[in-house]
């Protein structure tokens, strides 16, 4: 991977401008330039690199180069639900997967927001506005949570054994004699500090 091609980002302001954080387009061409810029700075390290000492060129590149992959597998991931999405009718339910796919595009955005930064493709004003903007996604998608669990139809077997899927899940952390309710409880967390 660090010496396949990698797609084209979406190039520094395209059209003379900062992208649009609310489009799905943009999003996920700064997505493929987080995987550009990290195989990138792999590939930099491990020119740099003692030649002749594989595990010194690994031990180099592996750090940038693992976040290479990871932005790889989350960008391919990104498309395929963007796919998903633009095949889906007008409607509510396309909606909102549309704001959970710009959802995961401004999380990995947010985290990477630096380095992004750093290549011109994004604002600070851009990069300053991505946490408020993550938290609005967030509550637009909490107002309609039963119903996207409810489209993901796990059975309810999967979900037995664990007590916040329970209707009863608050009960079940308010329990009184649960150890992290005892005084014991406490104490051990206060020691553990």
């Amino acid at each position: 991977m660090l010496f396949a091609a990698v797609p084209a980002g979406p190039g520094a302001f395209p059209g003379g401008g900062p992208g649009d954080l609310d489009d799905p387009g943009f999003l996920g061409g700064l997505l493929a330039e987080l995987e550009r810029i990290w195989f990138a700075r792999a590939r930099e390290r491990l020119g740099l690199a003692p030649h002749g000492d594989p595990l010194a060129r690994w031990n180099a590149a592996s750090g940038p180069a693992l976040r290479g992959v990871e932005a790889h597998a989350q960008r391919q991931a990104a498309e395929a639900y963007a796919e998903a999405v633009a095949a889906l009718p007008e409607g509510p339910a396309r909606d909102r997967l549309g704001e959970l796919e710009r959802l995961f595009a401004l999380d990995l955005i947010s985290r990477n927001a630096g380095d992004l930064l750093a290549a011109g493709l994004l604002t600070a004003g851009q990069v300053n506005g991505l946490p408020d903007r993550v938290e609005e996604l967030i509550t637009k998608v909490a107002a309609h949570l039963p119903e996207l669990v409810e489209s993901f139809a796990l059975p309810p077997e999967l979900l037995a054994d664990w007590p916040i899927a329970g209707a009863d899940y608050v009960d079940a952390y308010d329990d009184p004699g649960a150890f992290w309710q005892t005084e014991g409880g406490r104490e051990a967390a206060r020691g553990e500090r």
